[in-house]
């Protein structure tokens, strides 16, 4: 399946305009603060001096915190892309899973233990377990969802349409089995969508935001 690949110059471009935004926040608030240490009374002077350093100290801690946790995102990310590109027998099970769609009817039964040791199934498995993994990656702050949104969402949407019935069946037996990528695929088509139909895109940002509260999750 065609994949649309981000390189590392994209991630330069993106640290590029961070690195400028921090630099025109720091600025900004520099200039605030010398404006307003011009117009008070000089006995504050002092006092106003070292709350603006401390202001701007802090400011800058907090973002170099929030560029760094990002730029950890972005590299995972990164690495995963990498990964799953290059990754052999990811390959191989991703053709075989998909063939089976193709080729059988009962993708539910495959999904049952008596199946368990079924080569289609064990593909089936393998291509689902890779991205329950990169999904609660991304549920816990470790992958840059978005990043990955961009160059994946076609793929794993139409894995969780191709494999809906194996997924309700494996849940039948253990309800937060693919609970993450159950996540994920809803999430990606919600977000899809929002930018297809104007008219509907308040209210699924609204379905999005109250996605993300929920516990546990299915797709039905």
């Amino acid at each position: 399946m065609f994949r649309k690949f981000y390189g590392r110059n994209d991630f330069v471009r993106t640290k590029t305009k961070l690195k400028l935004y921090f630099f025109l926040l720091i600025f900004t608030l520099a200039v605030i603060g010398i404006y307003f240490l011009h117009h008070v009374d000089t006995s504050f002077i002092s006092a106003g001096a070292i709350l603006l350093s401390a202001s701007l100290a802090l400011c800058a801690a907090l973002l170099n915190i929030l560029f760094t946790r990002k730029t950890a995102r972005e590299s995972n990310s990164l690495e995963f892309q990498r990964n799953l590109l290059s990754d052999k027998s990811y390959k191989m099970h991703e053709l075989r899973a998909l063939r089976a769609v193709r080729e059988r009817t009962n993708l539910h039964e495959l999904a049952q233990t008596k199946f368990r040791f079924d080569k289609d199934s064990i593909s089936i498995r393998y291509v689902l377990n890779t991205w329950e993994r990169a999904a609660n990656a991304m549920r816990h702050g470790l992958y840059d969802e978005l990043y990955l949104y961009e160059a994946h969402k076609s793929m794993v949407i139409a894995l969780s349409m191709h494999f809906r019935e194996f997924i309700k069946e494996a849940q039948k037996r253990q309800p937060s089995f693919y609970e993450n990528f159950s996540w994920l695929a809803l999430k990606w088509v919600i977000r899809r969508d929002s930018h297809s139909d104007k008219n509907r895109k308040t209210k699924l940002r609204q379905i999005l935001a109250e996605l993300d509260k929920i516990a546990s999750h299915k797709i039905h």
